[in-house]
């Protein structure tokens, strides 16, 4: 009896190690797919504001198997042409095996989160990560487009001024534009180059509509055919407003400055920027190292610019008090300001 009990007992025990054998053996183990293939549908893109609506480019890369049944998700990277993804912008939460950009996607792409200058040649580098987890991924290569971005320009309503800084002409003066939330508030900046800087506010591009000069206390404007000019003390580069229900106006002389911790006086010192007249732009060869910058007038905060804000996301486009503009590649970069078009303030690093 006992060594029937003790066969009994052995046959248990080997039942038992032939199923845990077989758990062993039905255990699911991972594997780590090779690099996927990422096919782009161009290597050359036609961006223009004319086709902003059209297809641009497709990615197309195949599905990954990381050796059990996982929900896969993939992302596509993109950054600056010879960065090697140090700081890429992703598009992320794709499902499927492809995506589709258009026009105007790929141009607010290379503007806001890659911050390449519109009007400049430039080159990205986009390759396609597979995840099943934040420390489970494969990327694949990278491939390389080359693209012009370029700036999108709104027609805002303008005043246009006329004055001796320019022969008095409506139809080749600056503008103040209304850019704003407030319909009748205009703003622009002028360079009052004359000796004794006059001017008048028009509201065409002739002397047949509304015009406004000077009136009666400072800093208010008169609809009257008669009123005297418009006048500021010196010579410069003026930030003028005009409201033209309350009828008041007001000039600021400015000079610029890039400051910040990218630049050579971190946030304690401004570098000047020099005003170029023939292209109305400011600037100034600078070296930069990783960091930030601002925009300033008059080495001081209340006039500043950046790009973007906590709740719209950068566009190459200046804000008045924006969010610090990042420099992730050092170097000694051409650092330009451009404010000539109203409500369509830019900059760029070259």
């Amino acid at each position: 009896m006992r060594n029937l009990l003790t066969h009994f007992a052995a046959s248990c025990l080997l039942l038992v190690a032939l199923a845990s054998c077989e758990k062993d053996e039905d255990r699911v183990v991972m594997k780590m797919p090779g690099e996927p293939a990422l096919t782009a549908s161009a290597t050359t893109l036609n961006l223009s504001s004319a086709n902003a609506s059209q297809t641009a480019i497709t990615y197309t890369w195949p599905a990954v198997d990381f050796g059990y049944p996982a929900a896969v998700t993939y992302t596509l990277q993109f950054d600056r042409a010879g960065n090697n993804f140090a700081t890429p912008y992703e598009v992320t939460g794709l499902t499927g095996n492809s995506k589709t950009f258009t026009v105007a996607e790929i141009n607010s792409l290379l503007l806001s989160n890659l911050r390449l200058s519109a009007g400049t040649a430039s080159q990205a580098q986009v390759r396609v990560k597979a995840s099943v987890s934040n420390n489970v991924f494969v990327t694949s290569p990278a491939t390389t487009f080359s693209a012009t971005p370029y700036l999108v320009i709104i027609n805002y309503p303008s005043l246009y001024v006329p004055g001796n800084h320019q022969g008095w002409a409506p139809a080749t003066a600056p503008k103040v534009s209304a850019f704003t939330s407030a319909p009748d508030a205009y703003e622009g900046y002028v360079n009052l180059n004359a000796a004794s800087p006059e001017f008048k506010f028009t509201s065409q591009a002739d002397w047949n509509g509304t015009n406004y000069g000077a009136g009666t206390a400072a800093g208010t404007l008169s609809t009257n055919g008669g009123a005297g000019n418009l006048t500021v003390p010196t010579t410069g580069y003026y930030r003028l407003k005009a409201n033209t229900t309350t009828l008041t106006w007001e000039a600021v002389k400015t000079t610029w400055s890039v400051i910040g911790s990218a630049t050579p006086g971190g946030w304690n010192a401004d570098t000047p920027l020099t005003y170029d007249a023939t292209a109305g732009t400011w600037s100034a060869r600078v070296t930069l190292t990783a960091g930030a910058i601002k925009f300033r007038a008059n080495n001081d905060w209340p006039i500043n610019f950046g790009d973007g804000s906590a709740s719209v996301p950068a566009d190459g486009l200046l804000d008045y008090g924006g969010s610090d503009i990042n420099v992730t590649t050092p170097g000694t970069y051409t650092v330009t300001l451009d404010l000539s078009r109203p409500g369509n303030y830019t900059y760029s690093l070259r």
